[in-house]
């Protein structure tokens, strides 16, 4: 909308032209600002992903290879630490002891006593003193075990 006066058109009040180029270079400024300060947050893996054709530039972590424990490894792997378990419908946590207890907090039976044993590559286990003890081998995966019928998962705090 402009309003004629003699042979020149004139502009009404916030629309001068230099007024717009100052105010289309601050919007371009304050995008480049925002752009170089999402960039310096960006600076470790953890931040924006680095794609190559789809999958990560940042290569995957190899898990350890799955493999059986003989007796001699099973004792220094497990005694003294506290792991939680899922077995058979239940789940918990089991700390294991040097004397070949276990002592057990079910999440839905409470407190009890058990016991462990191994003996070359046969792992056994009770959670309980009326449980019959439960035989098979005890397997590292790198990061768990899986120990006759439990999955085993250690607590590091």
């Amino acid at each position: 909308m402009f309003i004629r006066q003699g042979l020149r058109a004139k502009r009404p009040c916030g629309t001068s032209q230099p007024m717009r180029n100052f105010q289309t270079r601050g919007l371009w400024l304050a995008l480049a600002v925002t752009a170089l300060g999402l960039a310096a947050c960006s600076h470790d893996p953890q931040g924006v992903r680095i794609v190559n054709g789809g999958t990560s530039a940042i290569p995957a972590k190899q898990g350890a290879p799955i493999r059986d424990l003989a007796a001699a490894e099973i004792g220094p792997a497990v005694v003294g630490k506290t792991f939680q378990y899922t077995r058979n419908g239940a789940s918990g946590f089991v700390t294991y002891n040097a004397n070949g207890t276990l002592t057990v907090q079910d999440d839905q039976k409470g407190a009890s006593t058990g016991k462990w044993t191994a003996n070359g590559n046969q792992y056994c286990e009770s959670y309980s003193a009326t449980q019959p003890m439960e035989c098979g081998v005890f397997k590292s995966t790198g990061d768990a075990f899986f120990a006759a019928n439990s999955h085993l998962v250690e607590m590091k705090i």
